[in-house]
């Protein structure tokens, strides 16, 4: 019974109660204390430290050097015991359509952002108790990435022009006559000017005065007032007669200059900055501009006897839209903007003049050129100083045609319908003989192919060729050259070989000043045959943003 009545004083017993309850409530309160402080502790730090990422991985980004810029950011901050786990360089896409995870891809020593993970070791209060270690390890992750921009424009940019061709063009394009002669001309195509100081001076032409460049260039605007603004943007004395001239007789039809020219990040700005110039060529972009305000889309231009060997020379030349959404100049941080060339069609009607056996005859010779749209996009910006800095742009030529044959002019503006050109009746020798001929060849223009500027190349406007390599001589040259003559009698007592080859002769000799005729035709309009020229107008090397 000794055992029953022992248990019965013990239950009955209260001493010692708060004893146990305070050692069990000391662990909750170590607990506790252990949760706030410590974790009070950790997230302070955590911030500081996310700090000094961010100054690093901001310092990296501006840098070729990106682990000692970092380094001395985290030094200049007073983070030496904090450490760079991973620090990687690489691109970032703003791109809303991307996956955050995925809008940074690492790409080794190139690129225009990094990522950085930094971290540090933290002491423990009393969490040191309960995990049995003095130091909690705090990571952070910062990215950085410079917003550059380079603006580029696809189109030839001719050094010199002849004759009266280039006012001819643009007269046929603005449908009246603008009494260009060729000093105007030159003037106009050695005549850069700054895109943004155009859509400044926009503003005080149409009175828009609040407006954004970007704004300004979606306005409607009289042609008149948009040559008036080029005058007063460029710097050249000739180029201005000759602009403010045309505005005098160019019909007061509106053009919305935001077709042509797309500002991308500068379209909010609403100031200019001459230090850092967006150029353009004064001859293309009036061409470009005649063409969206006037709708004329197809010119004929008689050069008349203007071309060595050739007694007559007619051209007809229809000029397509863009497609949708295609600028002719853009301002890009990526590759989501392309510029892009015309669909254009030519077709030159030659006479020349025979010799020998055809003294009294002259050969007709049809040529006729069809190029689909080239284009450019950005590929890359490099910017480690103003001065080294570079730009890449993909560049695809036109896919097309070039061929001798006969085509029908009216409907060369059909661009929804194909042009097949015909065997062509080149020469009739009296009643004896006729000589046939045809020619066709295909232009490439399937893959891009990289086109680099330098930061020099840049700052003088100097233009890069992409060829196909489809024509080891010009056009004309190498038609002719791979022309399919027949000759047919008509008579008796004629030697046909010799009136195929008598043909072939004349014609070779006529090669070289078509093909000088057809590149400075496409080169006017901004194409090149089995070419694409294409242009940095501009390169901004931006600051450094915190992105992610």
């Amino acid at each position: 019974m000794v055992l029953p009545s022992l248990f019965r004083a013990l239950n009955a017993d209260r001493r010692g109660n708060i004893t146990m309850l305070f050692a069990g409530g000391f662990v909750m309160l170590a607990g506790s204390a252990a949760f706030a402080v410590d974790t009070g502790s950790l997230y302070l730090e955590k911030r500081r430290l996310q700090g000094v990422a961010d100054a690093a991985a901001l310092s990296a980004a501006n840098s070729q050097a990106a682990d000692a810029a970092a380094r001395t950011a985290m030094t200049a901050n007073g983070a030496d015991d904090a450490s760079i786990e991973k620090l990687e360089r690489g691109s970032y896409s703003p791109d809303s359509s991307v996956a955050h995870s995925a809008r940074f891809v690492a790409s080794g020593s190139d690129g225009n952002a990094v990522r950085l993970i930094m971290g540090r070791d933290v002491p423990l209060f009393f969490g040191r108790f309960l995990t049995g270690r003095p130091t909690a390890r705090v990571s952070v992750t910062a990215m950085a990435a410079r917003v550059d921009l380079a603006s580029f424009s696809i189109g030839s940019r001719l050094a010199s022009v002849s004759g009266g061709l280039p006012g001819q063009l643009l007269s046929g394009l603005a449908g009246t006559e603008l009494n260009l002669n060729v000093m105007d001309a030159q003037g106009l195509v050695n005549a850069d000017l700054d895109v943004l100081a155009f859509a400044d001076a926009l503003r005080t032409q149409a009175n828009l005065q609040g407006l954004t460049f970007g704004e300004t260039l979606a306005s409607n605007i009289t042609l008149p007032k948009a040559l008036n603004a080029m005058a007063a943007a460029t710097g050249s004395s000739s180029a201005q007669s000759a602009l403010r001239a045309m505005a005098m007789r160019v019909p007061p039809v509106t053009v919305q200059l935001s077709r042509l020219i797309d500002l991308g990040p500068l379209a909010g700005e609403s100031s200019t900055d001459p230090s850092r110039p967006i150029k353009a060529d004064s001859y293309a972009l009036v061409r470009e501009m005649l063409q969206i305000a006037t709708g004329k889309r197809q010119v004929d231009l008689d050069l008349a006897a203007g071309v060595p060997g050739v007694a007559a020379t007619k051209v007809t030349l229809a000029i397509g839209e863009r497609p949708a959404q295609s600028p002719w100049l853009a301002v890009a941080k990526d590759r989501s903007v392309k510029v892009r060339t015309a669909q254009t069609r030519l077709y030159v009607d030659a006479k020349v003049g025979g010799s020998g056996l055809l003294g009294l005859a002259s050969i007709h010779l049809p040529l006729f050129v069809e190029l689909a749209n080239a284009e450019a996009s950005l590929r890359s910006i490099s910017c480690p100083t103003p001065s080294t800095a570079t730009v890449s742009l993909d560049v695809t030529t036109a896919a097309g045609q070039v061929a001798i044959g006969d085509v029908d002019t009216a409907a060369l503006g059909n661009f929804n319908a194909a042009i097949t050109p015909k065997r062509t009746t080149l020469v009739k020798v009296a009643l004896l003989a006729e000589v046939t001929g045809q020619s066709n060849i295909g232009l490439g223009g399937a893959g891009a192919q990289r086109a680099t500027f330098t930061a020099q190349e840049i700052a003088a406007g100097k233009a890069h060729t992409v060829s196909t390599n489809d024509l080891s001589q010009g056009v004309a040259a190498s038609l002719i050259r791979n022309m399919d003559l027949q000759a047919n009698a008509l008579g008796l007592g004629i030697n046909l070989s010799l009136v195929t080859s008598t043909v072939g002769s004349v014609l070779q000799g006529v090669a070289a000043p078509l093909d000088s005729v057809l590149s400075d035709l496409t080169g006017l309009l901004g194409v090149n045959v089995g070419q694409a020229d294409v242009r940095v107008n501009g390169l901004r090397c931006g600051k450094p943003i915190l992105v992610g």
